[in-house]
């Protein structure tokens, strides 16, 4: 038996939001069996040690109660989240316990790796190859580790035509300051349409995670400003952000959302892209003509339908939420049968 452990998270933000998305997605099209975590009430840093603290507190008593089969946790690799929007599952007893994440990258391999240990995981599901590598190279007792990348349902977005498209290029939550320093100008003398989220070095959408003022506010605004956008501007984390980051560039969902709204991607291609493609979704940066190769793209847009189409099956067919619950349920499902067969 598989049970997931879904999360009751009181939280506005785009990563809860796409993770509960996932979650539910999991509990309608697996036969798995869904258990709700307890709500965390704002502010949720609060609400999250509570539970975190009842966990601790009431571990012994919990720990005489046995769950059949395999637990399992999405998301957030945090101490206080991944036990309090688990609690009390991942305080009982169970044959298995699974963690599917997201959000491992470099400096935080030693907090990663301190929470997996004490937790007690037995399968660990990463979606960065860079971060799967490292966590195998452990050797932690008892944990398996394996790559299953980030996927979205490319249902919950939308596409129009490329003539119905009004956002000339679009740059959507975390940005670079490198790239949009050297086309704001030119964009506005050329009369290029470029929308983006304001920000500066104390005003950053990765690092401070602003919750006012932001270009798209509601899930809503969001998929209908990528449907909207002819271009997305998209650069990996170790780019954009590489003291956060570290090595680990990695396949993140603003490619796939971009990849889902029909949108054409400029930037840079993360290292993943090489294992998991056979081609370059992306057009990298003419960094000796910017705004040149941004007015060729909208002069020519002909040149590139088929990248842009080529970009919607593969989202559609390789990176499909149905991809990554097939993934992560056979692997549940070998490592019980093989549990089982040790005994």
């Amino acid at each position: 038996m598989i049970t997931l452990v879904t999360s009751k998270i009181r939280k506005g933000s785009p990563d809860i939001a796409l993770l509960q998305n996932f979650e539910q997605y999991c509990a309608h099209h697996s036969d798995w069996k869904v258990k709700s975590g307890p709500v965390l009430f704002a502010p949720s840093s609060l609400s999250s040690r509570l539970f975190t603290a009842f966990h601790g507190m009431l571990k012994p008593f919990f720990n005489k109660y046995t769950i059949k089969g395999a637990v399992i946790s999405l998301g957030l690799p945090y101490h206080y989240f991944l036990y309090a929007k688990t609690f009390p599952y991942f305080t009982l007893n169970c044959s298995l316990k699974v963690l599917w994440t997201y959000d491992v990258w470099e400096p935080d391999y030693n907090s990663v790796e301190k929470l997996v240990r004490k937790s007690g995981i037995n399968l660990l599901l990463l979606s960065s190859y860079q971060a799967t590598q490292h966590f195998r190279n452990l050797k932690i007792q008892n944990c398996n580790v394996h790559w299953v990348p980030e996927t979205i349902n490319p249902a919950d977005y939308k596409h129009k035509s490329w003539s119905e498209r009004h956002i000339n290029i679009l740059s959507f939550g975390r940005s670079w300051l490198t790239y949009h320093d050297k086309i704001k100008e030119g964009c506005v003398q050329n009369s290029i349409n470029y929308v983006y989220q304001e920000r500066n070095e104390t005003t950053d959408v990765a690092v401070q995670g602003l919750k006012k003022n932001l270009q798209f506010p509601t899930w809503s605004s969001f998929v209908d400003g990528l449907a909207d956008a002819q271009i997305c501007i998209c650069f990996p984390r170790t780019v954009t952000h590489p003291k956060l980051a570290g090595n680990v560039s990695t396949l993140t969902v603003r490619y796939l959302q971009a990849m889902a709204s029909k949108c054409l991607i400029i930037g840079s291609a993360p290292l993943e892209v090489k294992l998991l493609l056979n081609y370059n979704p992306v057009i990298e940066v003419d960094w000796n003509d910017p705004v040149g190769q941004i007015q060729n793209i909208l002069k020519h847009p002909e040149n590139w339908q088929e990248l842009i189409e080529k970009n919607y099956e593969t989202v559609c067919s390789l990176f499909h939420h149905n991809n990554a619950l097939t993934q992560i349920d056979n692997l549940v499902k070998k490592q019980i049968k093989a549990e089982s067969l040790s005994l």
